[in-house]
């Protein structure tokens, strides 16, 4: 019996056989290295989150360990900082608005302490990281389900259905309608909040770099003539952040008679 292989034509599909699984294999390592690649450097975003942290936290010790009656250094900043923030829930919901400051004040001064943390040289925003901006998102959509529930009890699940109360045939038809619409509108705000953020840390990063690799020596030069823009963009994307939160809690624990008020600042926003 003659042997197959004997063949030039057999011996080459032979060979291509016994290779193509090494070859497979070969390619298939930068694949299998690339997911941990990536969570590599979200935990590198991880901490430079936690280095703002730490530094926010170190800085507000240091303002508020020794208060005067009249403040000045850090007391003073600080002061100035938490009188502004006590404004923006009042701003939106009135004089209820002065309960919910403590939380909506910690997303404000933490947003901006780790988007300012990104102009220091050799750190990077951890917001500049949609895996910051996103847990950050979503710590704002359960707390404001949380608030809605605490103010209304089972009744917050109603303004699912829309407006209108739910005392007649047409309005029961009509908000089973709106409920999709509600409910769709209630779950984006979270990818909006998150991308809204990253979005514009990112493209600030980016524009940074490009300056430094493109303009050569003077690159450094411009990034110091656009400092003062970039902190500019730090503070307002905090704030936006903190307003739309601040909306978003205001509509969800309102009364009747401040549902028009809520609406027009959201739009505003």
């Amino acid at each position: 019996m003659t042997d197959w292989t004997s063949t030039p034509h057999n011996a080459l599909l032979l060979a291509q056989a016994t290779t193509a699984p090494a070859t497979h294999a070969a390619t298939a390592v930068p694949a299998a290295e690339a997911p941990e690649s990536l969570a590599h450097t979200q935990w590198v975003f991880f901490g430079y989150a936690m280095v703002a942290t730490i530094i926010l936290v170190v800085l507000t010790i240091a303002a508020t360990r020794r208060m005067r009656v009249i403040p000045v250094g850090l007391q003073n900043a600080f002061e100035l900082v938490v009188e502004t923030l006590n404004g923006l829930p009042e701003m939106v919901m009135g004089p209820r608005g002065r309960q919910y400051v403590p939380f909506i004040g910690t997303f404000f001064l933490y947003i901006f302490a780790v988007n300012v943390s990104g102009l220091i040289p050799g750190f990077k925003a951890g917001t500049a990281s949609l895996s910051i901006t996103v847990g950050l998102a979503l710590t704002a959509f359960v707390a404001v389900q949380y608030f809605g529930f605490r103010a209304h009890g089972l009744k917050y699940l109603l303004h699912f259905f829309g407006p209108m109360p739910m005392t007649s045939i047409p309005a029961v038809l009509l908000g089973l309608v709106l409920l999709p619409l509600e409910l769709l509108s209630e779950f984006i705000r979270p990818v909006s909040l998150s991308f809204r953020l990253y979005g514009n840390i990112f493209g600030e990063e980016q524009v940074i770099q490009a300056l430094a690799t493109k303009l050569g020596a003077a690159g450094p030069f411009a990034a110091v003539l656009i400092l003062p823009l970039q902190v500019l963009t730090c503070v307002l994307q905090a704030l936006v952040f903190s307003l739309l939160v601040t909306i978003y809690i205001a509509l969800a624990t309102e009364k009747h008679d401040e549902h028009e008020h809520a609406e027009t600042a959201e739009a505003s926003a």
